[in-house]
């Protein structure tokens, strides 16, 4: 098996589709007690003032590709 790594970064100069994607998480948080309301709304605060202070927010992610041969 070989691994082809992808790796790359996510740029957002908004809040919302970091905020959208944590509410996606709302079935899983609400399993374990999170405090979801409060953990989005404390999200967005931080997310703010960063992409305030340095004009976006960065992702690091790493996607692959797996070549598989019998």
């Amino acid at each position: 098996m070989e691994t082809i790594a992808l790796p790359g970064t996510i740029t957002v100069y908004d809040p919302e589709p970091v905020i959208a994607h944590m509410a996606s998480c709302r079935a899983w948080a609400e399993q374990h007690d999170v405090p979801f309301g409060a953990t989005i709304e404390r999200a967005r605060s931080i997310l703010v003032d960063h992409i305030a202070r340095h004009g976006s927010f960065k992702i690091r992610c790493l996607g692959g590709i797996l070549v598989c041969r019998r």
